[in-house]
């Protein structure tokens, strides 16, 4: 930046946050988490999406857990380890 914008920006007075602002903004975020926690399910258990998702994620695992191994069995086979 050039000295004299460097100036002006320097002369910019501290910026204060408008605290009716903020309180409005705070209030309206404890409403809408209040409204939320208000719908959510009251059962724990796992929905079906959650329970498939799940079972993805184990199927990745174990895919990846697959790989690896292969990939360490041909790595030693290369090197005569086996």
């Amino acid at each position: 930046m050039s000295d004299p914008l460097t100036r002006l920006l320097a002369e910019l007075p501290p910026a204060e946050p408008d605290p009716l602002r903020a309180e409005r903004t705070r209030r309206g975020c404890r409403a809408l988490l209040a409204r939320q926690a208000s719908r959510a399910p009251a059962t724990r258990g796992l929905s079906a999406d959650r329970a498939a998702m799940r079972v993805w994620e184990l199927l990745i695992a174990g895919l990846g857990v697959a790989y690896l191994t292969e990939v360490i069995v041909q790595a030693l086979q290369v090197y005569g380890l086996s």
